[in-house]
């Protein structure tokens, strides 16, 4: 009885893990769609972020701006903070009513996401000269300190700016 042997030296492609893990190191991968939304003339359909720390920036802002009833099917979203702005009146009460809902939406929405600190700048009629000349409406500036304690970032931080009532 005789056996035959089976010789494999022309089939297939030799994996080397070394090649395989370098290639799969290299390749960066989008995490998700960069806003305001913009064509990239690539094969993506969209510009894409590839970094964590931007696509939480991108993440938070998103969450400020968006108010209850705006994103669809999800019509509790956002920080709703467009609801407050026409009761603005000059002490902290307006302030820490800001950072109440801001905090309740980041708990709510991304909860990997830890505030640090919030802080509110109301642009005075000199700056508002300078900033704007249409209107009566003054400017809040919101700035936003958070970090994400999974990934061990601290310091990051989103800015934004709305024109308040009053």
């Amino acid at each position: 009885m005789s056996h035959s042997k089976f010789k494999f030296k022309s089939v297939g492609k030799r994996y080397d893990k070394t090649e395989g893990n370098l290639a799969r190191q290299s390749k960066i991968r989008p995490l998700g769609i960069k806003t305001p939304l913009r064509d990239t003339g690539t094969d993506d359909i969209f510009d894409m972020h590839t970094d964590i720390r931007e696509q939480a920036k991108d993440n938070l802002k998103n969450l400020l701006l968006t108010n209850h009833g705006e994103r669809l099917v999800q019509h509790n979203f956002g920080a709703n903070l467009k609801s407050i702005l026409y009761d603005y009146a000059e002490d902290d009460a307006f302030k820490s009513t800001v950072s109440k809902f801001i905090k309740n939406a980041v708990e709510a929405h991304l909860p990997a996401l830890y505030i640090q600190d919030i802080e509110t700048v109301i642009l005075r009629d000199e700056e508002k000269r300078h900033v704007s000349q249409s209107g009566f409406a003054k400017k809040m500036k919101l700035r936003v300190v958070f970090g994400i304690p999974q990934l061990q970032m601290t310091g990051l931080f989103v800015e934004v700016e709305m024109f308040i009532g009053g």
